[in-house]
C-alpha cells in the first residue's frame, strides 16, 4: 500500500492510489442529494446534507467504486476536495485509473469515524462518524500545469503551510507528465452523521449492569 502524499506520483500503488482536488470551476451549486440513489433510508434523521463539502473538505480517506465486466471493485484514495470535483491520480499503470478514463459511472465514499461508543447492550455499540457518499464520472486530465497545480493544492491540505522548494522538491515535468490524473466531477451526493453518547435503553441507568463509554478515536 502506498501511501505518499507526494508529486512524484508517477511511482504510485494501485493499492493506495493518490487523489486531489482540482482547479476545475466549481458548479451553480453545491454537491447535495438529488435522486433516490442519494435518499438515506436508514436513520434518515441523520442526514446532513448541508455538510457534504465540509466532509469532503476534512476527510482523508476516499474508497472509490466502479463496475469492470460486470464485476465490482472498489479502492482507497487519499484525497482532496474542491468545487464539486475529486481528483485521483497515480502511476500509468494503475488500472483503476486506466478504468476510470471512460466517463463510466463512479461510487465514492469517505468516512470519518470520530469516537467509538460502547453500551451495555450488545446491539446498541456504535461509533460517532462523518460520511459522505457521492456519484459522478471520470475524465483525464494532460496538461502538465493542471496537474501541478492540483498537486500542490493536495500536498498543502494534508500537510498546511509545506511550500516548494523549502519544505520538499517540487515534481519534475516529466513525473508530472507520466503521472494519471482523472478528475471526478460530482453529480450527486449525500451525508450522514452520527454524535452523541451511548443510546442504549439502559445506558444511562446506573444500577444496570455493565459500562457505558465514549472513546475517541
Amino acid at each position: 500500500m502506498d501511501d505518499r502524499i507526494t508529486r512524484r506520483a508517477a511511482s504510485g500503488s494501485d493499492a493506495l492510489e493518490v487523489v486531489s482536488a482540482g482547479t476545475a470551476a466549481t458548479p451553480a451549486t453545491a454537491p447535495g442529494p438529488r435522486t433516490d440513489r442519494t435518499r438515506i433510508r436508514r436513520h434518515a434523521d441523520r442526514g446532513v446534507p448541508d455538510r457534504i463539502e465540509d466532509f469532503l473538505r476534512t476527510g482523508l480517506i476516499a474508497h472509490v467504486a466502479c463496475v469492470e465486466d460486470g464485476e465490482p471493485r472498489v479502492i482507497p484514495f487519499l484525497y482532496h476536495y474542491e468545487g464539486g470535483h475529486i481528483y485521483v491520480h497515480g502511476s500509468p499503470g494503475s488500472s483503476t485509473l486506466r478504468l476510470l478514463r471512460d466517463g463510466r459511472s463512479v461510487a465514492i465514499a469517505v468516512t470519518r469515524i470520530v469516537d467509538l461508543i460502547a453500551s451495555k447492550t450488545a446491539p446498541d455499540h456504535s461509533a460517532n462518524y462523518r460520511s459522505v457518499v457521492i456519484y459522478g464520472r471520470g475524465r483525464r486530465i494532460g496538461d502538465v500545469a493542471e496537474k501541478r497545480r492540483i498537486l500542490d493544492a493536495m500536498t498543502e491540505r494534508y500537510f498546511p503551510g509545506r511550500r516548494t522548494p523549502a519544505d520538499y522538491a517540487p515534481a519534475a515535468r516529466e513525473d508530472l507528465a507520466k503521472m494519471e490524473l482523472i478528475d471526478v466531477e460530482i453529480d450527486e451526493a449525500s451525508a450522514k452523521m452520527r454524535e452523541g453518547g451511548p443510546m442504549g435503553p439502559h445506558d444511562s441507568e446506573p444500577d444496570f449492569p455493565g459500562s457505558a463509554f465514549v472513546r475517541p478515536v
